[in-house]
């Protein structure tokens, strides 16, 4: 007979149940999901909606459906030789650490249940250690303190999507510098133009822009993703189904090599300002 405290009873009434699952259904999925421990049915995380994370001991209940976002992107070459040269921090990997790579994304997802509620989950999943090697990576307390990247929520689930309150992010690991195209007079009386370092965006986790349009939807700035490519929201998913928030494409910076050998930008370009982050694409999949 298993015993289950009272508020964890009253957890489970509410079936507000978000729990931590091991990729076993990425074979099913055909995609590759996060690694994390193996799921004891009998020993579950359970955090409540107040955010208070608690141990219990349940049975395992049916109907569940699992929500997993699948970080498919990969890091730009260019941008991964940067980070391993001296200038960029001299960053060492393993063959296994290279192998596994995987830019730093941060999602907010929320799930809508039947009642009306919701919830919103945040999932990262990606490498921590990829970060110029001269900022220490444990200053950023918001690269290192979430690897969560599955959960199980009971199935009285009536939608899920990325939520609309709040931005997905990545992880821009260097240092951009902004440069600004200014016009001088040299001694001779003739005009010299030169780029001038003007701003400089330090790593941290950037919100991915949707590429802007016109009032025909003809896009007229490339930013970091397609119109077509934000995921629209599964709805009344059954009992044992699996949401997959898969995300694709490559974390890039700019190099304005007239310029810098470093990553950088001219700021009067939209397209190469809009494209600090790299260039992605996401969708949500049920099975």
């Amino acid at each position: 007979m298993v015993t289950v405290d009272s508020e964890a009873t009253n957890l489970v009434d509410r079936r507000r149940v978000i729990r931590r699952a091991c990729p076993l259904f990425a074979a099913a999925l055909g995609l590759s999901l996060c690694q994390c421990g193996a799921l004891n049915p009998a020993f579950i995380n359970l955090i409540d909606t107040s955010g208070t994370a608690q141990f219990s001991t349940l049975d395992n209940a049916p109907g569940h459906v699992i929500i997993a976002f699948v970080n498919n992107a990969v890091v730009d070459e260019a941008l991964l030789s940067f980070l391993q040269s001296s200038e960029g921090g001299s960053l060492v990997l393993t063959d296994a650490e290279r192998r596994a790579l995987r830019p730093r994304i941060r999602a907010r997802v929320r799930v809508t249940f039947a009642d009306g509620s919701s919830q919103v989950i945040e999932y990262v999943d990606g490498s921590s250690k990829l970060v110029d090697s001269r900022f220490d990576a444990r200053t950023f307390a918001d690269l290192t303190g979430n690897d969560l990247g599955n959960t199980v929520v009971l199935c009285d689930v009536a939608s899920v999507t990325l939520d609309p309150g709040s931005e997905v992010e990545v992880f821009v690991p260097v240092e951009v510098t902004g440069f600004d195209l200014v016009e001088t007079t040299n001694a001779s009386g003739g005009v010299v133009t030169t780029f001038q370092p003007r701003t400089r965006i330090q790593p941290q986790f950037l919100p991915l822009r949707v590429d802007d349009v016109d009032a025909d939807g003809n896009v007229t700035v490339l930013r970091n993703v397609g119109t077509r490519d934000v995921p629209t929201p599964v709805n009344n998913p059954v009992c044992g189904s699996v949401v997959a928030i898969a995300v694709n494409g490559t974390l890039s910076v700019p190099f304005l090599t007239v310029a810098s050998t470093a990553p950088s930008f001219d700021q009067a370009d939209a397209q190469q300002a809009g494209s600090v982050g790299g260039r992605f694409s996401f969708q949500i999949s049920i099975k």
